[in-house]
């Protein structure tokens, strides 16, 4: 993209909003290692909020069938990983509603999109016995964020790459590429917007080519992964579009992990959609 259209992308990611103030608290504790009495503390000025962390740690996806009555239970019950998530995810959809109705694409299923990769993150990081496996999980949820930026404000872009993406019958990807304009890279100057973590940006830039120059992104490669992972289980974010991204051959592939991770994932997505059914079509 030439310099000039690039210098207007950046103006007007400069109209971001900032996240709300109790939201930024709750990621600032928890990136302090706060106790679980600190982030209730925070969380309970918000009862909106309060009041669906609790009811997702009450739904059978994370009870077990046994109901708990305190936000600290469910925090502890949920872990921290999974509270950033409910709070970064009830912000967002909150902060980011597109003016404009878009043919061909649905904001609920790209928020189901984003938590099954989110929970496919989780369950590769499982299987692989991954160090670091909450920063994958949040990455998860967020890789894609830059799509629903781009609707929100970029929408003569956006409309162009669904223009183009239906007339080619190809995946909103491969369109946007053309129209040159990566969701990816502006999901990344998001994140950085909101100063998320260095790694974090990074996952969100590289997501969808997690080589560069022969050498292996590590977490940019777990989230090409848990994408895979989401859309092979069912978690498509494009209507009418579910050919899975072609494996690239440098790419080390182990099929038993992730088919073991599908087959896990396809099982939770019922009670997973039923737990975040009030985030993600709220």
């Amino acid at each position: 993209m030439d310099e000039k259209k690039w210098a207007e992308i950046l103006k007007r990611l400069e109209k971001l909003p900032t996240l709300p103030q109790i939201s930024q608290r709750v990621l600032t504790a928890i990136e302090k290692d706060a106790s679980a009495q600190e982030l209730e503390k925070i969380i309970h000025e918000d009862q909106s909020l309060a009041a669906k962390i609790l009811k997702i740690a009450n739904s059978p996806l994370y009870s077990g069938g046994n109901t708990i009555k305190t936000l600290r239970m469910a925090i502890v019950r949920l872990g921290f990983g999974e509270v950033r998530n409910i709070v970064l995810a009830t912000a967002l959809n909150y902060l980011l509603k597109p003016t404009a109705t878009f043919k061909k694409f649905d904001l609920v299923r790209l928020w189901i999109h984003a938590v099954g990769v989110a929970r496919a993150g989780f369950i590769l990081a499982t299987i692989e016995k991954h160090q670091d496996p909450d920063t994958l999980y949040t990455a998860g949820l967020l890789h894609d964020i830059g799509r629903l930026i781009l609707a929100v404000f970029f929408s003569d872009f956006f409309l162009k790459i669904l223009a183009l993406q239906e007339a080619k019958g190809c995946s909103f990807r491969e369109a946007e590429e053309e129209i040159g304009l990566s969701h990816a890279e502006v999901g990344a100057l998001v994140a950085k917007h909101w100063k998320f973590s260095d790694e974090l940006q990074d996952i969100i830039k590289n997501h969808h080519h997690p080589l560069t120059n022969g050498q292996i992104n590590p977490g940019a490669f777990f989230i090409f992964k848990a994408d895979l992972v989401a859309r092979a289980a069912g978690f498509a974010p494009e209507i009418d579009f579910s050919k899975l991204p072609r494996w690239p051959r440098e790419l080390p592939l182990q099929k038993d992990k992730l088919s073991k991770a599908v087959l896990a994932l396809k099982k939770e997505k019922e009670e997973l959609l039923s737990a975040w059914q009030g985030i993600i079509a709220s």
